[in-house]
């Protein structure tokens, strides 16, 4: 075998090597995203039921809206929200995002029922330090679990705070810019539903 046949021998190795593994790994990864995208919808699914009141978590219809002006939510690109009901409740489930946490931006998602009540609040995504800011998730404490119920008329604007600021919320020893920061996105976003038709036909649902 002279040397340019071994050259090309060895090419064709390497290139048959190649592309073997190359379709390996596009295939584990199309498989690999495929369980993350089932985990992450199961995830997202589970936070939505956690701020829905339980009579809405079964037997109820559930639809995607997209939502107007989102950037008054931190979704400068927009966002999509879900409005869910029955024939005896209904209630809508925001996303909002604010800036404002001590190490970045925090997610939360916030259930709103007819009455312009909160139904639930639940932190989905955040990089707060663990064991100061982090108890803002509920299986860390029963903090978040204060906003049931509230409403805009519940308390007055300058109560919309934690206690260091004169507001009506507790802080956290060592971490009060992160539950400011969920303090301000929870009054956001009951701003937002208040001055946007969000059970009304006129909002776009997403097929």
């Amino acid at each position: 075998m002279t040397t340019f046949s071994a050259m090309q021998r060895g090419a064709l190795v390497l290139g048959t090597f190649a592309l073997i593994t190359a379709g390996s790994v596009a295939s584990l990864r199309a498989f690999t995203a495929e369980r993350i995208d089932a985990h992450q919808h199961a995830y997202q699914q589970r936070q939505r039921q956690a701020v829905l009141p339980e009579a809405l978590t079964r037997q109820a219809s559930a639809s995607e809206i997209t939502l107007p002006n989102a950037r008054q939510l931190g979704f400068p690109e927009g966002a999509t929200g879900w409005r869910v009901e029955n024939a005896d409740q209904r209630a809508v489930v925001l996303p909002v995002a604010t800036r404002r946490g001590y190490n970045g931006e925090i997610h939360l998602l916030v259930g709103i029922d007819g009455e312009q009540r909160i139904t639930g609040v639940r932190v989905t995504q955040h990089q707060e330090t663990p064991g100061l800011g982090d108890d803002i998730e509920r299986r860390r404490s029963d903090w978040i679990t204060s906003f049931n119920g509230l409403s805009l008329d519940a308390l007055t604007s300058g109560d919309w705070a934690v206690t260091q600021d004169g507001g009506h919320f507790d802080a956290f020893t060592g971490a009060t810019i992160t539950p400011r920061a969920v303090v301000g996105a929870v009054h956001d976003a009951l701003q937002y539903a208040d001055n946007t038709p969000l059970f009304d036909d006129p909002v776009e649902t997403s097929p």
